[in-house]
């Protein structure tokens, strides 16, 4: 349920491009008496490499898990602790992490915050055409 809410906001996101836009009716021109605009050449991010950066973050989940441990250990949350991270993510066209942000958390714990971030600037990801803006949600529960 969560990797299909996860590929949903991943595709909204690109649908979406992040940002208000303007469209106009291009008027014609004497070098351009069609008025279509001329097509650049966008690069986009392919379903597949989209699918090998989630099962990254995937991957990853077990050492993010531990996190929660350091937290529960530093006594910041209670043994019985539940909840998520959601992270928002820039990845760098090299492939690492460029920008990592918090931007929900339903577990009060700088160090297990810390520390989610921590393990994601470690994952290597594809090299990528641009930088591509993602984000993705681990979920916690203390046993």
């Amino acid at each position: 349920m969560v990797k299909h809410a996860l590929l949903t906001t991943i595709a909204l996101a690109f649908s979406c491009g992040g940002g208000k836009q303007t469209t106009t009716t291009p008027e014609p021109t004497g070098d351009n008496p069609s008025g279509a605009e001329p097509v650049e050449d966008v690069t986009m991010v392919s379903a597949d490499t989209m699918d090998q950066i989630t099962r990254m973050f995937e991957r990853k989940g077990p050492a993010v898990s531990r996190c929660l441990s350091i937290a529960v250990d530093n006594k910041e949350l209670p043994k019985n602790s539940r909840g998520k991270v959601t992270l928002e993510v820039v990845i760098s066209p090299a492939g690492t992490v460029g920008d990592v942000k918090v931007i929900k958390a339903t577990l009060e714990s700088k160090s297990l915050t810390d520390c989610v971030v921590n393990k994601v600037k470690e994952i290597q990801f594809p090299e990528l055409p641009k930088p591509y803006p993602t984000t993705y949600t681990y979920a916690f529960e203390a046993s």
